[in-house]
Formats: C-alpha cells, structure tokens, sequence
C-alpha cells in the first residue's frame, strides 16, 4: 500500500460526529495510512481522534452536494496524488456515484455507478427490486402523492409506518426514521407533517417480533463478495425503530445468500450493509434496506477478523491478496453511551432485568467510542451528550414556565 512517495496512500473521511466516521478513521489510521478528516464542526468528536494526520473544513453535502464536489475537486487539484474517498453516508455515495468521472482524475473510489446506488438509496426502486428478484421483503405500499398516502393509509389496518425513499432527507427533515401510524389521528398528523416538504414516501407493514439481522460486505470491480461480516440486533435505541446499542456476530446463511444474490446481479462494487427482520409468521428473513455504504459499527467486524473497510482500501489500490476469511461469531458491538440510556429506560419500564443486562454483556466486546489507545474522542462524546441534555432539561423548564 505504498505510493510513488514511498508512504502509504492517503485516505478522505468526513467526520460529522458519528461512530461510523470514528471507526473509518481509527481502522486505516491503527494500519498507518493518513487520513485527511472532512469536519465543520469543532465539537465533533471524531475531530480529537488521535488517528487525524489532517483537518479541513467542508460543505456538508446534505445541504449542497455542487459545493461539495466543487471543494473535493479543487482538494484532488492541490495534492499531487490520488487519495481513496470512503463514503460514510447517503449523501456522500450518492454525490461520489453521481460525479465519480470527475473525481477519479484526482481519487480512487470504491463505490458504483449513480444507476446502482440509486436502486439501494432510493428505498421505492429498492423494494421493486425485491420484488422483480422474488426476494422477501415487508408489505408495502407506494403512494404517488399526498392525497393518495391518506386513502391508502385508511384502507390498510393499523399498525404501519410510513417510511422516506431517501432516508438521510427524511431524518435531515425529521429527525427521525419513520412515523409509526396507530390511528387515523397519527396518519392525519404525519400528512400534516409531510405536506409542502417534497419528500417521496412510502406505506409499509410492521413485522412482528425482534429478530433483527445485518452483515457487513464489500464487493470488488467484478462483484466478487471478498468480506462477509454478520451480527445479530440485541438492542436499539429507541427501541422501536432506532440505532443499535447491542450487536453480537453471527453467521446465518438465509439472509446472507439473499443479500449475496441481490448484490451480485446489480453488479455492485463496493462496502454494503445489508439489513433483515425475520418474520415469526412464515420464518423468512425479509429485506429492509441495504447501505451503499460504510456503517456505524464497522469496527465489529474488523473485531472478528473481517477487516471490511480496510480491505476495500487495499482492494481499490489493487493490492488486496484475496483469501478466505472467516468471521468469529459471538463478539459484542456496544455503543456504550446509548446502551446505558436504552437499558435504563428499559429496566424502568420493567421490559428488561438487572440479570438481563448482565448476562447481555457476557463475552469479548468492542465499543463504539471508548479506546485505550485513542481517548479522546470519548471524552468529548460525554461532553457533547451532557451538553444536550442540559440544553433538553432548559427547554423543558422554559416551557413549563411559559404555561404556569
């Protein structure tokens, strides 16, 4: 992995305050390559990362992905060799697919074309994948507008959510994954929200129970799988439909063929994450979406001997020597900080036991943002949260006066 300069290749990551960004940053920066950190904001953990050679500020491309290409073209132009771009969110594999001709003169990038990308990102043409391929997937709906959301949602029975096509819009928007719709008076309210916001979004079914599953894989140039990872969801936060807190590895066939298949006929190239809900009623794994892209908890699998993100570095410089790997099965994925807020909720709510928490935690572990040997970021991460949560507790006082 050494360039012309005889030092390895540097790598572009954006940080944004998130555990996937921290876990590209600290898996490539622990193997010694360079990583130029994209960050605006100077609260943000990943910032402090010890494995940060570089800091420049940047467009988030949510708000302007011209701008954003605009700046990584002029970075390419000063740098003198080409950088590998990982991409860490929706927007991010969106721009990267969508200008990927003008950014490989000064870039490598592990990621596919705009026509690929859209058929995963855009949830709408995902799920008619599904369906042209006979893969399993929730019962859903596709209102063209409006006016056709709220006929569909009185025809249907309650339970339901209503879901974006493009997740990162939606959350952007809403700050949140999906409305789940009890009644008519929940559906009123979510076309309330919806209306004159230019969101596309869909109707779909609530699968029962919690066996929640995903794997982590990349794919090189010619759609051959070279990583496998899986894991099994054992708590998230909220505890609906939310971020994982508890994730354990595990290898489970069913949905790992389905999600194999469905990759290799779009001939995708690059990291995927795949994700499932098993069905109690008939015992399938159903799809509910798979990222284009890096996940949060890529560190989990580089933990069990499948270094995902670093093999689709060393893949795109051409210097991967493939050979089988196999996963260990039964290593924990905690985020820490959100896992205490979830069992605590929990346990008050009297959903889950003190025995139950600890028997949970039983086995080898890695964490989200505690390291040994890169502190920092955590430290700031419990500033940040202590932060919010004296900012919720003052907004709360502040409308409680407003009332009295």
């Amino acid at each position: 992995m050494r360039s012309n300069g005889n030092h390895p290749i540097g790598v572009l990551v954006t940080g944004n305050d998130c555990v996937n960004n921290l876990g590209v940053v600290r898996g490539l920066g622990s193997h010694g390559i360079p990583v130029t950190l994209l960050s605006f904001n100077h609260l943000d953990m990943v910032r402090y990362s010890r494995y940060v050679s570089r800091k420049l500020a940047y467009p988030d491309p949510e708000k302007s992905e011209l701008q954003f290409i605009d700046f990584l073209l002029n970075q390419g132009r000063q740098m003198g060799e080409k950088y590998v771009l990982i991409p860490t969110s929706d927007a991010e594999v969106l721009a990267f697919s969508r200008y990927k001709k003008e950014l490989e003169r000064y870039y490598l990038l592990p990621v596919p074309d705009l026509k690929v990308v859209q058929q995963l990102v855009n949830k709408r043409r995902f799920y008619q994948l599904c369906k042209q391929l006979s893969i399993p997937y929730p019962k859903t709906y596709f209102p063209a507008d409006i006016s056709q959301l709220k006929t569909i949602g009185r025809e249907i029975g309650y339970p339901y959510i209503i879901k974006p096509s493009y997740m990162h819009l939606f959350t952007a928007e809403f700050k949140s994954k999906c409305f789940v719709i009890n009644s008519s008076q929940d559906l009123d309210q979510a076309v309330r929200r919806l209306e004159n916001k230019d969101l596309d979004v869909l109707i779909q079914e609530i699968i029962p129970g919690k066996e929640l599953y995903s794997l982590s894989t990349y794919f090189n140039k010619e759609s051959e799988p070279l990583a496998i990872c899986g894991y099994d969801k054992l708590r998230q936060y909220p505890p609906d439909f939310g971020i994982g807190t508890l994730w354990k590895s595990s290898w489970r066939e069913g949905p790992i063929n389905s999600a194999m298949q469905l990759l290799w006929t779009i001939r995708y190239h690059g990291i995927a994450e795949p994700e499932f809900k098993k069905d109690p009623r008939d015992g399938k794994y159903k799809f509910l979406e798979i990222n284009a892209r890096s996940i949060f908890l890529n560190s989990l699998p580089a933990k069990c001997g499948v270094d995902i993100v670093y093999i689709a570095y060393l893949d795109t410089l051409g210097q991967y020597q493939k050979s089988p790997v196999t996963p260990q099965n039964g290593i924990l994925w905690i985020y820490e900080l959100y896992d205490v807020i979830t069992c605590l909720k929990q346990i008050r709510e009297g959903t889950l036991g003190i025995k139950e928490v600890v028997a949970s935690l039983k086995g080898k572990k890695v964490y989200a943002i505690a390291a040994w040997e890169d502190p920092v970021p955590f430290i700031i991460a419990l500033l940040n949260l202590a932060v919010a949560g004296l900012k919720r507790l003052l907004a709360v006082k502040n409308q409680t006066g407003r009332h009295q």
